[in-house]
């Protein structure tokens, strides 16, 4: 029930209140009060849900209580009528109000009055709790709202940053969505991969990118790692770019998730690695070249070894290195590898080597362009012309050694300008290694000669030896026994038979030895006359037939049919060559038979000794033709003679202008040939010759020499050499001594100077001169002979150069350039 105020101070209707409240109509409990300060005074101390008080009151009025401002409904009653009273009563806070009537119906409405009041005072009180709430509500979410925009735009602002450092970042940067939808890529991606956004957003990544090059990547564990919230860093792999060329990278993935630790996709960032790896390639490569030349065996093996290394950075499928040998002027074909063509040898002059060689700059073109440059540089372009070609110089410091070739007939870009840039690098560290194994083939070469020599030495001493010592113990022994008076008639002759025998056995040595140390002086000369071959061959066939009816073997000598010819040779020279060639023939056979002859094939007489004796083995065949060596030069197989006939006989034959060659099965005997020039032995020839020798005999223009040579024996042989040549030879043992002779005796027309020598070198000496006569010839000589030393030697002032050991013919032909002797 409803506790009321009545605030009323008229008695009678208080009285009337009463009475209406004692009703059934009135269903409230109430107080009474009869003024305004009762009514203040109750109300601090009792609660109540409604007032009713009447508008005057003898204290004050209803207004007062309305200022109170008590959370409670007011209804206010007047008797008077005002409707003033009642609206300024509603604008102050009254709920209601109620005129009174004389016939108290007023009373009737109250309860309903104060119903209503109560209701909507319960109404607006929930409704003002509500607005409450919905303020504090709206209130929240405003500044919930506020910190979300707050957020949103710090978050807005990363964003921006965040694309603004991908955008300018020199990373290459994009992110997908958790299935590997690429949704954003920033411009190194486009520069790196050439994918422009549009291209590339939406797409699956790395299904785009993916090279099928293997890689170390497990493409499942690796997207399971990912989607596990883990972060993936620091790894390298290949990846393929639009054009499908390869790009070697280092790349970190990073998961991407929102405030609520979901998954929402990748970031990727990656950076091109590719120059990294190719240095550290390169840096492989120059190792292993550089430690091959320790680990290789011969040169072959060096430069294969070098085109498989490089075929780790470049394509090195045709691929050859063509060296150039400064001092005889000719280019050698070392290693050649090529899909098309073969060769084993290059042109010294006019080829694209040599081209390559002389302009010392690297050459990249396509195989039409070589043409063309062939044409207008007047070389050739032999073999199948490639879609692309590729040379570089190979350089030892600033001296160009070679080339190195590369070319591809498959492709039109199969190199490129950093392949060739590459190769230039690499060129330096190639040329130095290839120089260094041919050092060490040239060490190795001289060691195994040196040791071969010494072998040789051995061999030929104890042939000498023996060929020495045998017939001089036939010799002296039958002479001894000679001395016995009781000696029949027949062995007397026998053992002047012998000595006789073993006399032209030590003669045949010394002539061989006499013969080698001519062709070695250059001091044997052509003596060409008009020769019967045929006459010739005869007179060998009847000197050797007893000797080879002596042993049980047939000699058979076959001429060409027809009429004998006569040619311009030196009849002794040749004589020599097939006296040597049937001799070994008969010594070298013990059953069978010898046959000699020639033919007359390509302007050439074609001269032949075969045999059925032991033949030769393989490895010796070319052996042979050098100084001292027989087929086998074990002690145990030792055939008499000095082991010079073949040498003897290979340099007469090159004097005559022809070759000398053998074939041979080992234990199935030999076929010795050799030409000699139909044209050669012309009578050209002869006068050529003839004109030749003129001057050695009838020299008008003898020159003054000065000979500055520390060791006495050369400067013996220099002398001798030059003495048909000179009117005065002077000799000097230093360079001071030297310089005195030519200053008593400017008149000197040349000197032989030696460089190395005590007190002053030959290079100080030639300066001295120099100051002295700028145009005396000087020709400097040295047992040493270094690249460099004749360029050193011309600085120092000398004209010319020559190198120990000095052979006759070549000084006098350099002689012959300074001076009509």
């Amino acid at each position: 029930m409803k506790h009321l105020l009545i605030i009323e101070d008229d008695q009678v209707d208080q009285m009337a209140f009463e009475r209406f409240a004692s009703t059934d109509e009135f269903n409230f409990s109430y107080k009474l009060v009869n003024s305004i300060s009762d009514a203040k005074n109750i109300l601090k101390t009792e609660k109540f849900d409604a007032i009713v008080s009447d508008y005057f009151l003898g204290d004050g009025n209803a207004f007062e209580i309305l200022e109170l401002k008590i959370d409670i409904p007011i209804v206010v009653t007047t008797g008077t009528g005002s409707e003033e009273i009642a609206v300024q009563a509603l604008k102050m806070g009254a709920y209601d109000y109620l005129i009174k009537d004389v016939d108290g119906f007023y009373l009737k409405m109250l309860p309903i009055t104060v119903k209503n009041a109560l209701h909507r005072f319960q109404s607006e009180k929930e409704l003002k709790e509500y607005h409450n709430n919905l303020e504090a509500l709206i209130e929240q979410k405003t500044i919930e709202l506020k910190k979300e925009i707050e957020i949103r735009k710090e978050t807005t602002e990363d964003l921006l940053k965040m694309h603004m450092i991908f955008k300018n970042s020199n990373e290459v940067t994009f992110m997908t969505d958790t299935e590997g939808v690429i949704t954003f890529v920033n411009p190194k991606f486009t520069e790196l991969y050439g994918y422009k956004p549009e291209e590339i957003i939406g797409k699956v990544t790395p299904r785009i990118l993916k090279s099928n090059v293997i890689n170390n990547i497990n493409y499942e564990s690796f997207w399971q790692k990912l989607k596990n919230k883990n972060s993936i860093s620091n790894f390298s792999y290949i990846n393929k770019r639009k054009d499908n060329t390869l790009v070697h990278v280092e790349g970190s993935f990073e998961p991407i998730l929102n405030s609520s630790n979901t998954l929402i996709g990748f970031l990727a960032i990656q950076r091109d690695i590719s120059e990294r790896i190719k240095s550290q390639k390169i840096q492989s490569v120059l190792y292993n070249i550089s430690n091959a030349v320790n680990t290789t065996k011969n040169l072959k093996q060096l430069i294969r070894l070098i085109k498989n290394e490089l075929h780790v950075i470049i394509d090195t499928t045709n691929f050859y290195i063509a060296l150039y040998d400064e001092i005889n002027k000719r280019i050698t074909l070392p290693f050649f590898e090529d899909e098309k063509d073969f060769f084993t040898e290059i042109p010294s002059e006019n080829s694209i080597s040599e081209y390559i060689i002389k302009s010392k700059k690297p050459l990249f073109v396509s195989g039409e362009e070589l043409v063309s440059l062939g044409k207008q540089n007047n070389f050739n372009v032999p073999g199948t012309i490639p879609k692309q070609w590729l040379a570089v110089p190979i350089k030892v410091g600033t001296d160009i050694t070679g080339v190195m070739v590369l070319q591809s007939y498959k492709s039109s870009n199969a190199f490129s300008e950093d392949d060739k840039n590459l190769l230039i690098f690499v060129s330096d560290q190639i040329g130095l290694s290839i120089q260094n194994k041919k050092i060490e083939e040239d060490l190795t070469l001289a060691l195994e000669k040196a040791m071969e020599s010494d072998k040789l030495k051995t061999a030929f001493l104890h042939n000498i030896s023996h060929e020495i010592r045998t017939p001089m113990n036939g010799i002296l022994g039958f002479t001894s026994l000679l001395k016995n008076p009781q000696l029949s008639d027949e062995k007397q002759q026998s053992f002047i038979d012998i000595i006789t025998k073993s006399g032209e056995r030590m003669l045949n040595t010394l002539n061989d030895l006499m013969d080698m140390s001519k062709l070695e002086t250059g001091q044997t000369k052509l003596n060409l006359t008009k020769t019967n071959i045929n006459n010739e061959l005869e007179i060998l066939y009847s000197f050797f037939k007893p000797e080879a009816t002596g042993k049980n073997l047939l000699l058979n000598l076959s001429l060409p049919k027809g009429e004998s010819f006569s040619y311009i040779t030196d009849r002794e020279k040749l004589y020599a060559i097939l006296s040597n060639l049937i001799k070994n023939a008969l010594k070298f056979t013990s059953t069978g038979g010898v046959e000699f002859g020639y033919i007359i094939k390509d302007q050439n007489l074609e001269f032949y000794v075969m045999d059925t004796g032991i033949g030769i083995p393989k490895d010796r065949q070319l052996a042979i033709f050098e100084r001292f060596i027989q087929a086998d030069i074990d002690d145990e197989h030792v055939f008499e003679g000095s082991g010079l006939g073949l040498s003897i006989s290979k340099s007469y034959v090159q004097m005559l202008g022809g070759e000398i060659w053998v074939e041979s099965i080992e234990k199935q005997g030999a076929q010795f040939f050799f030409t000699i020039p139909i044209n050669i032995t012309s009578k050209n020839l002869l006068n050529n010759e003839a004109k030749k020798e003129e001057p050695n005999t009838t020299n008008s223009n003898k020159i003054s020499v000065l000979i500055v040579e520390d060791e006495e024996i050369a400067s013996i042989y220099l002398s001798i050499i030059m003495e048909d040549y000179c009117t005065t030879i002077y000799r000097s043992k230093n360079g001071e001594e030297a310089l005195q002779i030519f200053k008593e005796n400017p008149g000197i027309d040349l000197i032989l100077m030696d460089i190395k020598m005590p007190k002053m070198n030959g290079y100080e000496t030639a300066l001295n001169i120099r100051e002295l006569n700028k145009d005396i010839i000087i020709i400097a000589q040295t047992a040493f002979s270094f690249p460099g030393d004749k360029e050193k030697a011309l600085r120092y002032g000398c004209t010319d150069y020559i190198s120990k050991p000095i052979q006759a013919n070549h000084l006098i032909s350099m002689v012959k350039k300074y001076f009509d002797i």
